[in-house]
C-alpha cells in the first residue's frame, strides 16, 4: 500500500485534491481524511503526517510481456504498451502527442504480436491519467500512462480476457 509523508496524493504527489465524500465502509475511523486526487483520480487517506493510497482492485494485476499491446483508434491509429492487465482493468502508455482522447470511454484492441491473435473491441473507461516527459533519441515526447476500467464485457471476451490473465499469471510464477 503506497504512503508518502505530508497531505499529498501518493499516486502521482500532487496536492491538487477534494474531499472524498463516500468513504469505504471499512475506512470510517474517526480523525481521518479521506481525498480523491484531481490529477490522477485515486482515493487516498490522510492521517498525521502520513498519505495512504485506497486500492480498489479485487484481482490481482499482471505484468504481461512487450508482445502483447493496446490498439488505440481515434484520430491516428496508435498501438500502447500494456503496464499491467487484470480481470477489471488495463493499465498503459502512449505518446501524447500523438493521440488524445475526446471522451473517457472507448474501445480498444489487444493483440499478441507473438501469437498473431487479438481480442477486439473492448469497451474501457479511464480512471486514472499520468503524464510524464521522457526523452527518445535526444527528442522530448509527452507519455500518458492511463489507468482504464473493463466496461461490460460479452461472455466471450470475459473468457478470452480470462485466459490471457491467468496465461501471463501462471508464466510469472
Amino acid at each position: 500500500m503506497p504512503t508518502i509523508l505530508g497531505k499529498r496524493c501518493p499516486q502521482c504527489r500532487t496536492e491538487n485534491f477534494s474531499t472524498l465524500h463516500h468513504k469505504p465502509w471499512p475506512f470510517k475511523i474517526p480523525g481521518v481524511q479521506y481525498f480523491t486526487c484531481s490529477d490522477c483520480r485515486q482515493d487516498f487517506f490522510y492521517i498525521t503526517p502520513c498519505s495512504i493510497l485506497i486500492n480498489k482492485r479485487v484481482s490481482e494485476r499482471v505484468t504481461p510481456p512487450n508482445t502483447l499491446l493496446v490498439r488505440i483508434k481515434g484520430h491516428q491509429e496508435q498501438f500502447a504498451k500494456i503496464e499491467d492487465i487484470s480481470m477489471e482493468g488495463i493499465g498503459f502508455s502512449y505518446d501524447l502527442d500523438l493521440q488524445k482522447f475526446a471522451d473517457e470511454k472507448f474501445t480498444i484492441d489487444l493483440y499478441n504480436c507473438k501469437q498473431g491473435t487479438f481480442l477486439k473491441n473492448l469497451p474501457v473507461q479511464i480512471v486514472s491519467s499520468r503524464v510524464t516527459v521522457q526523452e527518445f533519441s535526444g527528442k522530448r515526447t509527452s507519455i500518458l500512462r492511463s489507468g482504464a476500467r473493463f466496461g461490460h464485457l460479452n461472455r466471450t471476451q470475459k473468457k478470452i480476457l480470462k485466459n490471457v490473465v491467468d496465461g501471463f499469471n501462471k508464466k510469472r510464477m
